[in-house]
Order: C-alpha cells, then structure tokens, then sequence
C-alpha cells in the first residue's frame, strides 16, 4: 500500500512539474490585466512566435507592453482587455534560423478589438546608415546597448474570433 501511495505522489509531482515547464516555456494564455480573468469573448488575443512568423513574415520578440516588461519566461499570447496599448518588441533577425538574435527594438502603438486573436508578424527594413540608432534594453539587470541597422514594423494579423467555449 504505501508503495502504490508513493507512485501516486510522485506521479502527482511528476505532472505538476511538467505543467509548470510546459507554462514557462510559453505554452498557453497569459492574463495581462488587473483583476479576475475576463470571458474570452470580451478579451483581445495578442500571440507572439519569435522565430517563424508563421510564414507571413518575421518572428516577434515581444518585450513590453504597456511599459511593463514580459517575464523572461513568458507565454507566447497575453489576453488584454481590448482598447489602445503600446507593445515594445524586435523582429527576428532570421526567419529560418533559431538563433535567438533580433533587430529593430522599437515600440508602436496598436488599437485591439474585443474577442480577437491576433497574431504578431514583423517586417524588417534595412536603415540608411544615417537613420542607425542604438536600443537599450535590461536583461537580468544588466543594460544592453545594441546598434540598429534594420527597422521592424508591426502588423497586426487577425488570426480568429474569440468565444467563451475556448
């Protein structure tokens, strides 16, 4: 009997442990709002894929949104209550290669609609050499500065209809 107790705690801790590496490696929805979740419905989606850009353009690597920095494990889409927010982001410097290396740190403000799932692809642009600029960002509280070559332009895809059955 207690060996069977043993298996079902430690499949229990098993389980639960996959779970949090599954929600830390960006699986899932993550709620960036005050207050109690919403009903999908009355919710906008916005979903990042740094590294592919599902074929319709460059990887996002999203930032910030709203001056609030992401989590360095955060989930790939965050629920947002819909209305104006300002996202900081760089598109991927490859759309083939994962590694890891982006361009274009800037920042745009977009308007999103309730109950839609947005997909985030970037268009990148190479600047004149007399429009480079260096970006500052923090990473474990040390300050990068990086020179931008290349732009990265946000567009907004509308991927589906949001509903309450998920």
């Amino acid at each position: 009997m207690k060996a069977i107790l043993s298996g079902m705690l430690a499949s229990s801790v098993f389980l639960t442990g996959c779970a949090g590496v599954g929600n830390m490696l960006g699986h899932g929805t993550e709620h960036f709002y005050e207050g109690e979740p919403l009903p999908m419905s009355q919710v906008s989606v916005i979903e990042s894929n740094g590294e592919s850009g599902w074929g319709m353009g460059a990887g996002i690597n999203l930032i910030a949104i709203d001056g609030k920095d992401l989590s360095t494990f955060a989930q790939s889409k965050q629920a947002l209550k819909p209305g104006k927010h300002t996202l900081e982001y760089e598109c991927d410097r490859s759309d083939n290669i994962m590694d890891g290396k982006h361009v274009g740190h800037t920042s745009s403000e977009v308007e999103l609609e309730k109950g839609v799932h947005y997909r985030l692809v970037g268009t990148r642009q190479a600047l004149d050499k007399k429009d480079w600029y260096y970006s500052e960002k923090s990473f474990l509280g040390q300050k990068q500065r990086q020179l931008e070559t290349s732009i990265c332009k946000l567009n907004l895809v509308k991927h589906k209809t949001l509903t309450d059955e998920g």
